[in-house]
């Protein structure tokens, strides 16, 4: 969003296939909507107002829920926090909404009902050492730190009402972590802590987060506010109760749509204090649920139409009330929905005031809410932590995607990543009783650490040499084999892994291009039972190999491909390669051996510049060119050729026959990167930029003028712009 002192919200409304634009929010320039996670795999766009996600009014430069990160794959329009409870002074019920499906478009701003005081900004924290914002109190690799409040009736910095808002006087403390460790960057969690800084007591309190899922390719179907039906009317989600997570996924409604094969999933991690037990007679009482394993108890969840008026699956205790407007709202935070309803929503299906199932029913734009409650009276000074977890996971299985309710098995990624949530959250908490118990205290600090996970090597410090056919990658031996565990209080670095992509991975499966390396080399410590006791003398350089990094001097001491080994790789081509590195493990506490995350480089294997003494023709390749050859993409912009033996710095001038100048292109060895080209340039959102040999340069077959050549000769000079030397060739396109 652009910062102004009047900042303009679109929100995008979707009443079963109709569109309703034009809602706006004045939100003041403190407001800050231009956050989201960068670290691990999950771009989620987080706000210092209480909501999560863009609504997909910055794409596609700012990621709303995106996995995984380059992918185009998005999860979420918007989302947000949901707080209801009833006021001691009066008795009654209300609801709270950072964000909400408002039964009619004629309140332009309702539901948005959350604010931050002017210069509250949010902050960025990293425990990474190397990061600008290290920080001690850091939690994760990143962390975005912000306070919000739902008390104010009026924006305080515009004096614009909040309409149809009751406040009940709570402030909220959102913490979000993210991590990169390749077991825990496919998720993002959201730790609200609510505090009640009013003068009325809470009873009932309940709290949710709410949203709109849309999950699709946008790389696939371009821009979703540009055709909103097909687009947010693909979802298909499901509960489950055990895992206390509501999920989605792209339903697909067959012909030529393609599914993303992607989850999305709202889990909830746990709370400080647990919420209130049920007794015998199934009221709540003034004891607390004992542990984690019986939170699910009191975890609920719902899923309905997204703008779909009052009949929200016409069931009235779900319905909104225009005379009681937050009846709706805290019956949803405080009521699951019937099973039947839920296990409708996976299936296309709808359900009619007579809660039968009508199958084959085309899915809808949808939304949910998984909360938590009722918790213990909030009086004023009191406060509640309930922690959440965005989480993201491929589908697994070749069905179609409409056969989740029947096919579990196509969640097993999107389980297991959940698992991994919530042993972040767990951390000491062994038991999930939320007390600190003897053994418990892994680092010895005397308190109970959520938020804590194991910790693989660091990553070392990887650099590339590109040549002719051939690729060199160098990492240093001091980051990873110095690293300290502080689960296991051991150094317990034991190998390295190199990963690489095969040549044409991204042409096949473009969204999941980073997800294609596969492991093609492991060395590792001698003398004991893991891995394969290879050692590192067959990649460990008798003698260092220095790089300059920014001001840092680093001396690399390994490479791969091994001495002596001669594994090429082909010019031309684009390639990920992949070092990590990994540990023993820790058996005594239960852990595996865990691995860092992958330092990922991109290379275009080619040949380096020429020297100015060297007199090698610059020629074409592929020459002739014939269209949808094996490394083109499928469309116009996404061809190539390659101009080879070019100087360190050079024009190219492309003609026809007739002398026409078709494109002129500038080429610097020092800086190329294949910038300018759409085949590269699809790939830059991965942060990686292509390193070239230097001595190749690629060219898109589209002219100066914005236009896809023809068939036919073509004819080009090349000039060294150091010796002014021009040679000259020629070339044929047939399509």
């Amino acid at each position: 969003m652009l910062l102004t002192r009047r900042i303009l919200i679109l929100l995008l409304a979707v009443s079963g296939s109709a569109a309703l634009y034009g809602q706006r929010l004045t939100k003041s320039a403190d407001d800050d909507g231009t956050k989201y996670t960068s670290i691990g795999n999950v771009g989620l766009t987080i706000t210092n107002y209480g909501v999560i996600g863009t609504g997909f009014v910055t794409w596609p430069t700012q990621p709303s829920f995106e996995y995984p990160k380059g992918s185009g794959i998005e999860h979420l329009g918007y989302g947000g926090l949901w707080i209801g409870g009833r006021k001691r002074s009066d008795g009654n019920a209300y609801v709270s909404t950072a964000i909400s499906n408002e039964n009619t478009t004629s309140r332009l701003s309702a539901g948005f009902e959350m604010t931050n005081a002017e210069g509250s900004l949010i902050l960025q924290r990293s425990i990474l050492g190397e990061s600008a914002f290290y920080d001690n109190n850091a939690v994760s690799h990143q962390d975005y730190v912000m306070d919000f409040t739902e008390k104010n009736t009026r924006n305080p910095s515009t004096g614009d009402t909040i309409q149809s808002h009751t406040p009940l006087g709570i402030d909220v403390h959102l913490e979000t972590y993210a991590w990169n460790f390749p077991f825990a960057d496919f998720f993002v969690i959201l730790n609200y802590t609510l505090k009640n800084t009013g003068t009325d007591t809470i009873d009932g309190l309940y709290v949710g987060l709410w949203g709109q899922n849309a999950i699709r390719n946008t790389k696939l179907f371009g821009r979703p506010l540009s055709n909103t039906a097909s687009f947010y009317g693909r979802v298909g989600q499901g509960f489950v109760d055990s895992l206390r997570m509501g999920y989605a996924f792209d339903f697909g409604i067959g012909g030529n749509d393609v599914p993303a094969n992607s989850y999305a999933a709202v889990k909830l991690l746990g709370t400080v204090p647990f919420p209130l037990k049920r007794d015998s007679a199934g009221n709540f009482g003034t004891a607390l649920i004992d542990s984690l394993g019986d939170l699910y108890q009191n975890t609920y969840y719902n899923g309905w139409k997204f703008r779909n008026g009052v009949n929200a699956y016409a069931t009235p205790e779900f319905d909104d009330n225009q005379s009681e407007p937050f009846r709706g709202k805290y019956q949803r935070l405080s009521t699951i929905m019937p099973k039947v309803n839920i296990e409708a929503l996976g299936r296309a299906t709808t359900v009619k005031a007579s809660d039968n199932l009508t199958d084959g029913e085309a899915p809808t734009s949808m939304t949910n809410l998984v909360s938590v409650g009722p918790f213990r009276t909030l009086r004023p000074g009191d406060s509640v932590q309930v922690v959440y977890a965005l989480i993201a996971g491929k589908k697994v299985g070749s069905g179609a995607p409409s056969d989740d309710y029947r096919s579990p098995q196509y969640r097993t990624q999107l389980n297991s990543n959940a698992g991994w949530a919530q042993q972040a959250y767990n951390g000491e908490d062994l038991n999930g009783n939320n007390r600190l118990d003897a053994g418990e205290d892994i680092n010895g600090n005397g308190r109970l650490d959520h938020f804590t996970l194991p910790q693989p090597p660091k990553q070392p410090k990887v650099f590339t040499v590109v040549n002719d056919q051939r690729v060199t990658i160098y990492w240093d031996s001091i980051e990873a084999e110095q690293s300290f565990d502080p689960i296991s209080r051991q150094f317990d670095f034991e190998g390295y892994r190199i990963y690489r992509s095969n040549p044409g991975a991204e042409i096949a499966n473009p969204e999941n291009f980073l997800f294609s390396m596969q492991q093609i080399g492991e060395f590792d410590r001698t003398g004991n039972t893991i891995g394969y006791n290879t050692g590192f003398d067959a990649i460990r350089l008798d003698t260092p190999k220095v790089f300059i990094n920014g001001t840092d001097t680093v001396y690399c001491r390994y490479q791969f491909p091994p001495k002596g080994d001669n594994i090429t790789t082909l010019n031309g081509w684009q390639y990920l390669y992949g070092v990590s590195a990994f540990d023993r493990g820790d058996s005594a506490n239960g852990l595996p051996s865990l691995e860092s995350a992958k330092v990922i480089k991109r290379v275009v294997p080619g040949v380096p510049a020429v020297s100015n003494d060297d007199n090698r023709d610059v020629v074409v390749y592929p020459n002739p060119y014939y269209a949808n050859a094996a490394w083109d993409g499928t469309g116009e912009r996404t061809r190539k050729i390659y101009f080879r033996n070019l100087p360190k710095r050079a024009d190219i001038t492309i003609y026809t026959i007739s002398g026409d100048v078709v494109a002129e292109l500038h080429h610097d060895a020092a800086t190329y990167d294949g910038s300018g080209i759409k085949w590269f340039d699809d790939f830059k959102s991965l942060g990686l930029p292509a390193t070239f040999a230097g001595g190749e340069h690629a060219w898109d077959l589209i002219t100066k003028y914005d236009q896809a050549i023809a068939t036919g000769l073509y004819l080009f000079t090349v000039k060294n712009l150091e010796t002014n030397e021009i040679k000259r060739g020629k070339f044929v396109i047939v399509k």
